[in-house]
């Protein structure tokens, strides 16, 4: 991956290239749009937002000419542009002009928030949606009536949680590209200023407390709303976790426990949640002041 962020730093033409190509990709392998998303991000954490936006107008023709002659369908490259590189140029030159991770994550979570609240005015019933796009993917016709009845329970289920944690999950997936971005600017730098900026994460006792307010309101009233929001603000909280957990990790050499603890946040939502609390309450505990004792620094 590093080899492609470095081909693409060649020039605004090689850096549209990879682009463009990474996009036509990820219509076949969702992933790779955190890799396409990466070098725009790359390209403006480097070069500034205008080169950053050339890249992505260039990339957004090529696209739409391969998608026309693929799909029929000249949307596809605006719909990229829009849906992948949009947000991702807007929290980069955010994080540019800051040089600061925490007020990236603060901004992109308090726009996220926005657009749940956009999300439920414009598509309160979107899990019908999601309803209608996962039915037919499940072959139903021999199914009898009692088994067809349980089958369309899980699939409701399903479709109701991809609602609820629909915004969340692009939040992630934007940050998680942004971070992949500078890694790759301070591995052609040969600098450590990720890994530093990475863990001094901190996005303050307002944030804190604005977090707080709506998870305790999302488990006491059970609206769809505010639980949509409460699984944003967990999102951004568990980058601050996360640092916290690999600072004690590095300072301790502790590279196995990150690894468990990794494994288990996929297998158990509820870790995933308690790392998000341990970010909030950082910001009045302070838990990495008391990493930083004599015992502990051996770097």
């Amino acid at each position: 991956m590093l080899a492609i962020a470095r081909y693409a730093m060649k020039s605004p033409f090689h850096a549209a290239t990879v682009a463009g190509i990474l996009a036509i990709l990820s219509l076949f392998i969702p992933l790779v749009s955190v890799l396409s998303g990466a070098i725009i991000g790359l390209i403006i954490l480097t070069q500034g937002l205008v080169a950053g936006l050339r890249v992505v107008l260039v990339s957004i023709a090529g696209v739409t000419l391969v998608g026309y002659l693929l799909f029929q369908s000249a949307a596809t490259g605006v719909a990229i542009g829009l849906v992948q590189w949009l947000p991702v140029m807007v929290l980069a030159e955010v994080w540019r002009r800051s040089r600061s991770l925490s007020l990236m994550l603060a901004v992109g979570a308090v726009l996220s928030l926005l657009a749940v609240a956009i999300q439920y005015l414009a598509w309160p019933d979107s899990d019908r949606m999601w309803m209608e796009m996962i039915r037919p993917m499940i072959q139903t016709d021999a199914l009898p009536a009692d088994e067809l009845a349980r089958v369309d329970q899980v699939l409701s289920t399903l479709a109701y949680w991809m609602k609820i944690v629909l915004v969340a999950v692009m939040y992630s997936t934007f940050v998680a590209t942004l971070l992949a971005s500078r890694w790759f600017q301070a591995r052609l730098a040969g600098s450590d200023g990720f890994r530093e900026e990475f863990l001094a994460i901190r996005l303050g006792k307002i944030a804190g407390l604005v977090a707080l307010l709506i998870a305790i309101a999302a488990l006491l009233s059970r609206q769809d709303l505010l639980l949509s929001m409460a699984m944003v603000v967990l999102a951004a909280f568990l980058y601050q976790g996360l640092a916290i957990a690999h600072d004690w990790a590095r300072r301790g050499k502790r590279g196995l426990s990150l690894f468990v603890l990794y494994l288990l946040m996929l297998i158990f939502p509820q870790v995933v949640a308690a790392v998000a609390l341990l970010g909030v309450i950082d910001n009045w505990v302070n838990f990495r002041a008391y990493l930083k004792t004599p015992a502990n620094t051996d770097e």
